[in-house]
């Protein structure tokens, strides 16, 4: 994904994947803060939910995309397994750090989208 225009950036399919996880991620962990400071688990947890599995599978695209142009990384790799294991088991912990540790993953992709520039 090496660009060297923005246009050329966005014009690249792998990276329209990676800032779509992005968004979703960000507009994830909007919801579950909305979901907290109002208690209304049981209609807002599902949409959280889709929403998660959202960013799983564009991230999931992103890795399979980069996979036939032999460009993933072992961090691409590591922020897959982070989404896909760590975020769901911090669930069960606490609110608070499962919330620390989806913002932690926002930045990890924002780290993925930033190594995949250059």
């Amino acid at each position: 994904m090496h660009a060297t225009t923005l246009s050329a950036l966005f014009a690249h399919p792998s990276f329209q994947l990676l800032f779509l996880s992005i968004l979703f991620t960000l507009a994830n962990v909007l919801i579950g803060v909305s979901i907290f400071a109002k208690d209304a688990r049981k209609k807002g947890y599902l949409v959280h939910r889709f929403v998660y599995w959202l960013v799983i599978a564009c991230i999931s695209l992103y890795l399979i995309g980069n996979h036939f142009l032999l460009e993933n990384s072992l961090f691409d790799y590591f922020v897959f397994i982070y989404f896909l294991f760590i975020i769901p088991l911090s669930r069960k912990m606490d609110v608070t750090l499962h919330a620390v540790l989806s913002s932690i993953g926002l930045v990890l992709l924002l780290g993925v989208a930033a190594f995949g520039i250059f």
